[in-house]
């Protein structure tokens, strides 16, 4: 059974890119596999990267204002691109990285932010996966136990050890010994603390202005990149050949009972959209998933191959058809996301869902993945998709 995940703009190969990669794999394969009735080993997980055939700039963005290039560095070194992503965490979602404060105000918030922070810097898909197995167990715990007597006593540097020998949330047979998952959630915890000084002092907040200026940049080139290249059903460019690859090999790899998911993120909708349109309408996909994205959005401005300017001739009570080959569609938007949009006044037959990231602006954006409670939400409304579908066979 396939999952097709596709990416939206402003994502170029490299180290963030590639462990982002392997942190949402790993997830995808702990809690939605199993969603789907399939054991994680067996999920096959098909990410077509396009980026490279995006936007390109001659003098490297030389034209975006910079107050302090030598702040946005960061450095080079694994840990501390990680911990500089911890510190965008931070800032973007207006949190100052004690846990133990915000654990007593609200312990399964703590949870999520603690192992968000453990997987900025998973340095693997396993690891990804034990910390996903381990989140499990830490979040059902926090729910079931919201004021645990051991947080009276509970301080940064033994939060997280008290937190794992509480919840069991080492207990993770397949991954390792106990020490190996309290280590990659220590680091967790340990660069929250770190990262704090860095968002206190501001240098998250520069760092920030010049990712949301780069991000806006490379936002609008890549998507003016693809409307200007897509090319044509006979000459398909080279954004759309790469996913539409992608996408037809996943759809190879079903047998009769698979379903085939594809989850797609920011600008990733609007491809798939144009590939299920124009590109190759006899694609199916039992299952789309939109993150973040400006479908409806774009299909309001017309910019779609099939795009009618006839509809709507009542905006009240028009919509656009869903695509044949899409049997369920549901689309996630973060009302604090700038770059996320509503689909169901545009479409028809889709399902619209609010999800909190607690980033705030820009920082929505790409927070959805970063966020484990995520993939557990994105699991249960498969399953309820799932049942609803079941139902309507029967």
């Amino acid at each position: 059974m396939p999952i097709v995940f596709i990416h939206g703009v402003n994502n170029r190969d490299g180290d963030a890119y590639r462990e982002n990669e392997k942190a949402r794999d790993g997830f995808l394969r702990e809690y939605v596999a199993p969603a789907l009735g399939l054991s994680a080993d067996k999920l096959t997980v098909i990410s077509p990267y396009w980026g490279e055939f995006g936007a390109k700039f001659a003098w490297n963005m030389a034209v975006l204002p910079d107050s302090s290039t030598k702040v946005a560095s960061f450095g080079a070194d694994q840990e501390a691109q990680a911990r500089a992503r911890v510190a965008g965490l931070l800032a973007e979602s207006n949190q100052s990285g004690d846990l133990v404060t915000l654990a007593k105000i609200d312990l399964s918030a703590a949870v999520d932010l603690l192992y968000a922070s453990a997987m900025a810097g998973a340095k693997s898909e396993d690891e990804a996966r034990y910390l996903a197995r381990s989140y499990e167990l830490a979040s059902e715990y926090a729910k079931v136990n919201p004021q645990p007597a051991w947080l009276a006593t509970a301080g940064p540097k033994n939060f997280a050890d008290l937190l794992v020998s509480s919840s069991k949330a080492g207990v993770v047979q397949s991954f390792g010994p106990l020490s190996k998952i309290l280590d990659s959630i220590k680091e967790g915890a340990s660069r929250l603390v770190n990262a704090a000084p860095e968002v206190a002092t501001g240098v998250a907040g520069l760092l920030l202005r010049k990712k949301l200026n780069t991000a806006v940049t490379r936002f609008a080139g890549d998507a003016f990149v693809y409307l200007n290249s897509r090319g044509t059903v006979d000459a398909p460019g080279p954004i759309v050949t790469t996913v539409l690859t992608a996408l037809r090999a996943a759809q190879a790899k079903r047998t009769e009972d698979d379903k085939l998911i594809v989850v797609a993120h920011s600008f990733g909708g609007e491809i798939v959209y144009d590939i299920l349109t124009y590109f190759d309408p006899t694609l199916s996909i039992d299952c789309l998933i939109t993150v973040g994205s400006q479908v409806g959005l774009f299909e309001e401005m017309k910019l779609y191959k099939v795009s009618d300017p006839k509809i709507p001739a009542d905006p009240k009570k028009d919509h656009v058809a869903r695509p044949k080959g899409i049997k369920r569609w549901l689309n996630v938007f973060d009302t604090n996301d700038v770059l996320s949009y509503q689909l169901k006044p545009v479409v028809d037959a889709v399902t619209d869902f609010s999800y909190d990231t607690g980033y705030s602006t820009m920082g929505a954006h790409g927070g959805y993945f970063e966020r484990p409670s995520f993939y557990k939400r994105m699991a249960a409304r498969l399953k309820e998709a799932d049942a609803a579908a079941g139902a309507g066979a029967q």
